[in-house]
């Protein structure tokens, strides 16, 4: 576990980018932590996966925690689940987020999965998001 909630800050950030997604609605449509599998249709999920660690700096140093964001949108609606991928993916790629020395989008845009068991399309990315140990 990471000692910052970087889903969370990510998933506030998202939250904030105006892509329609939103921790507050209801259902949400924005989760950070575990994938919500009976969650809405149309969804972001960002969750912690790990990371590579860090750099040691002498007197602290530098965490290298990584979360991966997922999209699903409804069924049939592949490019509108993709346009919401790319739309997130834009949003954090060299992102600014308040605390973070970097936050990098890994590849070149969203990933797409196979669909889930009951055909909703999925994409995904992953995010290195670096900041300053405490």
């Amino acid at each position: 576990m990471t000692p910052r909630d970087v889903e969370m800050e990510l998933a506030a950030y998202l939250n904030a980018a105006g892509l329609g997604v939103s921790t507050s609605g209801n259902p949400p449509s924005l989760y950070a932590g575990p994938f919500p599998v009976d969650g809405p249709d149309r969804l972001v999920c960002v969750r912690f996966t790990g990371g590579d660690g860090g750099v040691y700096l002498g007197g602290g140093g530098v965490l290298e925690p990584e979360c991966q964001v997922v999209v699903r949108g409804h069924r049939g609606a592949v490019t509108a689940a993709r346009e919401l991928a790319v739309g997130c993916w834009a949003a954090l790629h060299l992102a600014r987020v308040p605390g973070y020395v970097s936050v990098q989008c890994e590849g070149a845009g969203p990933v797409e999965q196979p669909p889930d068991d009951k055909q909703r399309p999925r994409f995904s990315f992953n995010v290195l998001a670096r900041y300053v140990a405490p």
